[in-house]
């Protein structure tokens, strides 16, 4: 991936913090999971939420009796974060598609959650980003993705997902496709309203 767009993605999200702390904090994260949540594996455990914006997702993980660690490189979200969710939340500062400073690490993951990020990379580092999250995940792990279509705003760039195609390398990589929603319609309603609509996957390393 382009250092300019990693640069101009990462700079759109911090102009646009102080707005979207509101918005990411209104929603519900039960809603949103909803499509998945019948498979995420039960917890306690280790889980991992990557583009975490203010830990929204990562705190009801950790509601849940998940021990988690929340993923998110934007330092303005990050912050919000912490000071909302900081005492159930572990932060961590790194960013796909590689994701070095966690796959450097011993920690692997029985859940790892991937919500309305991956539009964000060209089409080769989706593929590398799903083999990132793979590598992280530890025996019997369940991965959760959601993958935006639609308009995405100027200054937060979005590439095409062609979700066919990241199910065809998840098989060739023997990892077992658990579900796969098509079409749904965000639950977010700026993004419903411009017509975005979301696909979940779940993916699970045997």
């Amino acid at each position: 991936m382009s250092c300019d767009t990693v640069a101009r993605v990462l700079a759109g999200y911090r102009s646009a913090a102080p707005g979207l702390i509101a918005r990411f904090e209104a929603l519900s994260s039960s809603q949103i999971l909803a499509p998945v949540a019948d498979l995420l594996p039960p917890p306690p455990g280790p889980a991992l939420d990557i583009g975490a914006g203010t830990g929204r997702d990562a705190a009801w993980l950790a509601r849940q009796g998940y021990r988690t660690r929340a993923v998110e490189p934007v330092e303005a979200l990050c912050s919000a974060g912490q000071a909302r969710h900081g005492e159930i939340v572990d932060w961590c500062d790194d960013r796909l598609p590689d994701l070095s400073v966690l796959r450097g690490a011993a920690q692997r993951y029985l859940l790892v959650l991937a919500n309305g990020v991956l539009h964000h990379l060209p089409p080769a580092d989706q593929i590398t980003a799903i083999d990132s999250m793979a590598c992280l995940l530890a025996p019997g792990g369940r991965a959760v993705l959601s993958l935006r279509h639609g308009p995405t705003p100027p200054d937060r760039p979005g590439f095409p997902v062609d979700t066919t195609a990241l199910v065809r390398h998840v098989e060739r990589r023997g990892l077992t496709i658990l579900r796969c929603r098509t079409g749904l319609a965000s639950v977010q309603p700026e993004n419903r309203a411009a017509g975005v609509r979301t696909d979940w996957l779940c993916l699970s390393r045997e």
